[in-house]
């Protein structure tokens, strides 16, 4: 999306769009405090936890103050702000060079701003302070919002300049997102304003104004909330009134692993069970991998969701893991099919200069898309580093649990031990489908096999095309990966090993170092070592062997674009070859095979993962038995099982999406904003599957 156009008048900025200052040009420090930031007077001792809700972040004054008062003490800020046109991170950072006072704070946001892209961003600033920057119109925003603020700042243009952002519709979202006494804090004294305040609910004062202004409204929220439509996914859970203290993370895989650092370090006591006899055996034990987001058109939900956990992974992996764990050398998506290549037009047509990945239409050998955050990445490496000080218990099964009275949870585990917790978070991916055997939720196990190879192709980044290929890693080159739902197989197939070559085969031909040419003839078994430690061994054992890698094909499907792709509207007029499977092969005469690994990896039926509350499944069956005839009537708040979470179905790109799956349990454990838009918040719901056969009348 376009930045903000600011013009600076001396130290001053204004925008010329609304032909209004950002902030008092006297002592924007002094009137931040006061008009808005003295509203944390009012309770300070009486709560832990704040939410803020602000409309109009654009130069971040109001946060970097709140940001400043919180840093260094024992309270958490949840700071939500909504931002139209937000300004580039280049004239922030001139902003911030005349407030020598924010030099801490201001610092700590430049470094992790997000690109200008639609959308929320969650940035985690300090262990106790969140920024939820939303990227989007003030009426759209508020719809997709869900938490109960405890103050909102109204500080956008004045009403004059701009009246859409002051409405009485806005101010009744507005209402419907604050808890009963929540302060509305604002420089403007309008009495338009101050009778869209009366009709929403808001109990409404003249203070004194700041400076040279005269007067300031004050508003407290006494009316009541709305219901919203669809109640069955709702986040609220009455039931969870516990304050937790101890938690225990089932699966220690990636999803398992983020989601114990984060309850960490929110300060409860976390243990980690894991099946196996050490952590991240499974789907997220690869030698290495790549984090991109998946890129859909433009305007799709599952796109959205990716973009949205791509940006959050990646600021969450750079800011808390070294080099060891991951590289951000970027990474290179290729359209080496139609449908990809309409998708990254579209993408050009709509936000070329999103910020997260630069097209490149004329690159060979297919059109591409660069990510400039992706990351070649370890993922063992990355969950000893997350769990690292977390106790971690091995061999451990777990079978069941029950709730207990009180709220807390039993853990029950196959040698016969048990655990009482205030929080169970259930991390198992592929494990998943028995788990919820009994429940209405659309699971699959999908077996996928990755190929290690003597380095072959010499990539600074890793790519995906067909298939993906990552940069050398001491001595292996990885490259994959199969696809078989609900195939049970723990050995690796050579024929696995074909099919990850063949669909990279057009990377691997003429792309390696003439001294590692073999001249390889004829195919033989030779029993790769497969465990995490064999890479070195199977190397050793290589040395004296050939292995001839007999492609079926080499899919050369190399996008043809017009001459000026500025000016395409659509992808209609591109094309790649119709018949792509008889195209002849082009077989690399040299690789070296030294290795595979198989894991498992679970799906959902729509692709979205499954994250939030365990339902109750029997209360959603008789309450909601009777939606195909009930549209648009008041149904009952949803219920959950007490203090169970789920995050699992993360499928292949699970790198991102667990540290979605985390951030958004600390969201609904500890009743902070949802880092998602709520429409996405509802598209991971446990009860979807079911919620959707209800709407038709099934059961």
């Amino acid at each position: 999306m376009k930045s903000a156009r600011v013009v600076f008048r001396g130290a001053v900025p204004f925008s010329p769009d609304f032909d209004d200052i950002y902030f008092n040009t006297d002592d924007p420090i002094g009137q931040s405090e006061y008009v808005f930031n003295s509203v944390f007077d009012e309770f300070w001792e009486k709560k832990s936890e704040f939410n803020v809700l602000e409309t109009g972040f654009g130069a971040g004054l109001n946060f970097l103050c709140a940001f400043k008062r919180f840093k260094n003490s024992d309270k958490f800020l949840n700071f939500v702000s909504i931002e139209k046109t937000p300004i580039a991170r280049d004239d922030l950072a001139k902003i911030y060079a005349n407030f020598s006072e924010l030099a801490d704070v201001s610092g700590e946001l430049l470094g992790t701003y997000p690109p200008l892209i639609r959308g929320f961003h969650r940035l985690n600033l300090a262990p106790n302070v969140t920024l939820t920057l939303c990227f989007g119109d003030v009426d759209t925003v508020l719809d997709e919002l869900s938490f109960s603020a405890d103050a909102v700042f109204m500080d956008g243009f004045a009403p004059a300049k701009n009246e859409a952002m002051w409405s009485e519709r806005v101010c009744g979202k507005i209402a419907n997102l604050c808890a009963f006494g929540a302060s509305v804090c604002t420089y403007s004294a309008s009495g338009a304003l101050k009778r869209a305040l009366q009709n929403s609910g808001f109990e409404v004062n003249l203070l004194k104004g700041y400076g040279k202004k005269r007067e300031m409204l004050h508003a407290k929220f006494v009316g009541e909330r709305q219901a919203r439509s669809e109640i069955w996914f709702s986040r609220f859970d009455p039931a969870a009134t516990i304050t937790p203290r101890t938690a225990l993370v089932i699966g220690g895989g990636v999803a398992g692993c983020v989601c114990a650092f984060k309850l960490r370090e929110h300060g409860l006591d976390v243990t980690i069970a894991e099946k196996r006899s050490d952590i991240a055996l499974n789907g997220s034990g690869n030698h290495c991998g790549i984090l991109m987001p998946l890129i859909t058109k433009p305007t799709v939900n599952l796109g959205h969701m990716h973009m949205n956990a791509f940006l959050q992974a990646a600021r969450f992996y750079e800011r808390n893991l070294g080099a060891e764990e991951i590289e951000f050398c970027g990474a290179t998506d290729y359209a080496y099919e139609q449908k990809t290549l309409g998708r990254f037009y579209e993408w050009h047509e709509f936000d070329a200069d999103n910020g997260v990945f630069e097209l490149k239409f004329e690159d060979e050998p297919y059109a591409s898309a660069f990510i400039f955050s992706g990351a070649k990445a370890r993922p063992r490496k990355m969950c000893k580093a997350a769990s690292a000080g977390i106790k971690t218990l091995l061999n451990c099964e777990f079978t069941a649990f029950e709730t207990l009275e009180g709220g807390a949870v039993r853990a029950h585990f196959k040698d016969g031990r048990s655990i009482d917790v205030d929080v169970l978070v259930l991390a198992i991916g592929s494990e998943s489908m028995e788990l919820f055997a009994d429940y209405d939720i659309r699971l699959s196990s999908v077996r996928g096999q990755v190929t290690h190879i003597k380095p072959a192709v010499w990539t600074p980044v890793p790519f995906s095309a067909k298939g993906y290929v990552c940069p050398p890693v001491d001595g292996v080159q990885v490259i994959g990966a199969t696809y078989d739902r609900n195939l049970f197989l723990d050995e690796p197939r050579s024929s696995d090993d074909e099919k990850n070559l063949a669909d990279v085969a057009e990377f691997l031909d003429g792309k390696f170092a003439k001294s590692e040419r073999l001249n390889l003839s004829g195919e033989q078994d030779l029993n790769l070592t497969t465990d995490q430690d064999g890479d070195a061994e199977n190397l050793d054992r290589l040395e004296a062997s050939s292995n001839d890698i007999n492609l079926s094909k080499n899919t050369d499907l190399r996008a043809k674009t017009v001459s000026n792709p500025v000016q395409a509207r659509d992808a209609s007029n591109l094309t790649v070859p119709e018949n792509s499977s008889n195209i002849a092969p082009k077989v690399p005469q040299n690789v070296r095979i030294i290795g595979s690994k198989v894991g498992y990896r679970s799906y959902s039926g729509d692709r979205f993962a499954l994250i939030g509350r365990l339902y109750d499944e029997n209360f959603y069956k008789d309450s909601y038995k009777s939606l195909l005839w009930t549209k648009g009537k008041s149904n009952p708040h949803p219920k959950y099982v007490p203090n169970v979470y789920v995050s699992t179905a993360h499928g292949s790109r699970g790198l991102c999406t667990a540290v979605l799956g985390a951030e958004l349990i600390c969201d609904l454990i500890f009743d902070r904003p949802l880092c998602i838009e709520k429409s996405l918040f509802d598209e991971l719901h446990l009860a979807r599957f079911l919620v959707r056969k209800l709407k038709k009348g099934l059961k």
